[in-house]
């Protein structure tokens, strides 16, 4: 799987600093699209630690992209949901499993070694890809023209492009001297993993104690996480014995030896890189930003960054758009990941308030909710979480859309296929990994279908009509019946249009027949702003 030192290429498209779950799965990707890659990280191999804990819809599908879904995510437990008890240990609130909209339930917890695994192995489909472990970055030097990638051993590389997803304490980050700004949390936590607990229940379990907030969340395997939260005067050292463990987890359970997977001391972050990118170089995951684990989307950020910066690196090698593409990144990534690390930081500040006052005041909002029960289910059930949406970047028209449901901008929910009727059950799988076009009525199919030579034939879209109704889809375009639910309705609003949808599953544009000249304009110069019409001045 890895390759000697001496067997490492002297010569890539893009090289990758880190080797955990985001630089994992930017090779994947930058693999899936075929892009030469090489990854490096100074371990021996992947972590046999579980960090991580959840993935979420996002992140699945991300997985779905490069083909490791079906190996992966079957080993994951789906959330049934999360429950919220006061100091007495008496529930206050319960928050169901909401309906998939992505493909995929919204939330799974899992065992991050063997993620990791699946992602490295991943990488032996691809010839252009090459991983190395036991390979320690000592410094790079972007010139403008390329970034030249030194080795521990003396070696160089040269590489196009390269992606820093070395973690929370990032050398490239630091080389390039961007700051992180926000906070750093007060108080550690003390981080428990154990094997054949007890509880079988998979909800989140949050313990709203005014002495010592704790968390009981649901893990592979038979094992659950305990995270408490340490009290000012309390040393690390201390906490982490396993006698004082076994304290803490009395209440709940008995800790055999063989049941303790890890015991640790995390230090909260609520942090962000002032910029995500610098010339040739940009940031990713923990490299990029530090969100406390409250919303458990840390690593889910980090692969959205993966997925945005691999098939912009792509379009950009493969000629299909000029380096200005790349400044997109930043632009559409960070407020992004700052608002879920603001997310983390306010469930944090609702679930585990300390002071008296802030419980009250908890309580009482939660009591006025009674008698408002959609105020209350926006709440409890965390509608406030930010929509997978960009405010700007490589989209056509994004603020002068037709009407207020158009997607363009948003991810695209991702509908269940029909598989009687159909060789794939999720609509990502006919879609494939690049750039799509979908038809949802036999007009628009029939115009898509006659206008290949015309529709972005240079980005190669993969075509689909998505319809109920009965009869073959024009030559060139794979028909899909949808089964209901939430994502179809969502994406019904478009039926007489054609979205193009980008390869991190975002409505790039939508638009009826009588536009398409103008939005395929439009999209090109998205891509290439060389191409913008010149105007008579």
């Amino acid at each position: 799987m890895t390759r000697r030192q001496q067997q490492l290429p002297k010569r890539v498209s893009v090289a990758i600093v880190g080797a955990g779950p985001v630089g994992l799965m930017a090779a994947n990707l930058l693999g899936t699209f075929g892009v030469r890659t090489l990854i490096i990280d100074r371990n021996p191999t992947t972590m046999d630690i579980p960090r991580a804990i959840a993935i979420d819809d996002e992140g699945a599908r991300t997985l779905q992209a490069v083909g490791l879904d079906q190996i992966f995510m079957p080993h994951t437990v789906p959330a049934a949901g999360a429950r919220y008890y006061d100091h007495d240990g008496v529930a206050f609130a319960e928050v169901g499993a909401p309906p998939p909209e992505f493909g995929f339930p919204r939330r799974n917890y899992f065992y991050q070694p063997e993620m990791e695994r699946v992602l490295a192995d991943g990488l032996v489909r691809f010839d252009h890809v090459t991983l190395a472990f036991g390979t320690n970055l000592t410094g790079f030097t972007d010139d403008g023209d390329g970034v030249t990638v030194k080795l521990e051993n003396g070696g160089e590389i040269r590489a196009d492009y390269m992606i820093a997803a070395d973690g929370a304490r990032s050398p490239v980050r630091e080389t390039l001297g961007l700051a992180m700004e926000g906070d750093t949390y007060p108080q550690d936590w003390l981080v428990v993993d154990t094997e054949n607990d007890p509880d079988p229940e998979p909800v989140s379990k949050f313990f709203c104690r005014s002495d010592r907030p704790f968390v009981s969340i649901p893990a592979p395997r038979g094992g659950r996480r305990y995270e408490f939260q340490l009290q000012t005067g309390e040393r690390a050292e201390d906490m982490l014995a396993v006698e004082r463990v076994r304290e803490f987890l009395a209440p709940l359970r008995t800790l055999a030896d063989a049941d303790l997977t890890r015991i640790t001391i995390y230090t909260f972050q609520a942090r962000i890189a002032a910029r995500f990118s610098v010339g040739r170089v940009f940031l990713a995951g923990d490299a990029a930003h530090l969100t406390p684990p409250f919303a458990g989307q840390g690593m889910n950020s980090g692969l959205r960054d993966a997925h945005n910066i691999s098939w912009k690196l792509a379009a950009v090698l493969g000629e299909q758009a000029d380096r200005a593409l790349l400044d997109s990144y930043d632009l559409e990534r960070r407020g992004p990941a700052w608002a879920m690390v603001q997310l983390a930081v306010a469930m944090g500040e609702i679930i585990m308030p300390q002071a008296r006052e802030d419980i009250d005041f908890r309580q009482g909002i939660l009591r006025q909710f009674e008698r408002f029960p959609q105020a209350r289910d926006f709440i409890v059930n965390m509608k406030f979480k930010p929509r997978p949406r960009y405010s700007g970047g490589p989209f056509v028209a994004l603020h002068e859309q037709s009407f207020a449901g158009s997607l363009v901008g948003a991810m695209l929910p991702q509908v269940e296929i029909d598989g009687a009727a159909s060789d794939v059950e999720r609509m990502d799988d006919a879609l494939g990994a690049g750039f799509a076009l979908l038809a949802q009525a036999p007009g628009t199919a029939a115009f898509m279908a006659a206008k290949q030579a015309d529709l972005w034939p240079e980005l190669a879209p993969a075509r689909a009509l998505l319809s109920a109704d009965a009869g073959p889809a024009p030559e060139g375009v794979v028909r899909l019946r949808p089964q209901p639910g939430l994502a179809l309705k969502a994406t019904w609003a478009h039926r007489d249009q054609i979205l193009l949808i980008r390869p991190d599953r975002y409505v790039a544009a939508a638009f009826w027949p009588d536009q398409a000249e103008a939005t395929v304009a439009a999209f090109r110069v998205q891509l290439k702003p060389h191409m913008r019409p010149c105007q008579d001045t």
